[in-house]
């Protein structure tokens, strides 16, 4: 599925409109782009995958099988993942509502190739993957600005 969040613009074609490079503050030889005239400035973009996993017997993550199993499947794509150019990758798992989560962050620049591709193939892989785990629900991919501030 085409990119369908605001940052679209940036990570398809840095020279859109909707995203005017920023050159105030610190010098940097990251591309950076601004939404609009927010003050939201960003030079990394990250994508998201990301579904509910259910309860162990215990009602909890500790004994979840289909958290085992998501984190297997991460396992398995890490290698591909990190290989992306710039890639930094993080996981966030949280107990109280389920939530399984991986974010591939690259800098701007580095990230528009891989949407050109449609996030290809390793995200339909992925997610087709995740999909089968018996137990995950709400299966979903965002793509989002991600930066240390």
């Amino acid at each position: 599925m085409k990119l369908l969040s605001l940052l679209s613009a940036a990570a398809l074609a840095t020279a859109s409109q909707a995203f005017a490079p920023n050159h105030k503050g610190a010098v940097s030889t990251q591309l950076r782009a601004e939404i609009g005239e927010t003050g939201v400035a960003f030079e990394n973009v990250a994508r998201e995958w990301r579904c509910k996993y259910s309860p162990g017997p215990s009602g909890g993550p500790g004994d979840s099988e289909s958290l085992k199993a998501c984190q297997s499947l991460l396992d398995e794509y890490l290698p591909k993942l990190k290989a992306l150019p710039g890639a930094k990758v993080t996981r966030q798992v949280c107990g109280g509502c389920l939530d399984f989560k991986v974010s591939i962050t690259q800098p701007l620049e580095e990230h528009g190739a891989w949407a050109d591709a449609d996030y290809n193939p390793l995200e339909s892989e992925f997610m087709e993957k995740l999909k089968g785990i018996d137990g995950t629900s709400l299966h979903e991919t965002q793509e989002i600005t991600f930066e240390a501030l």
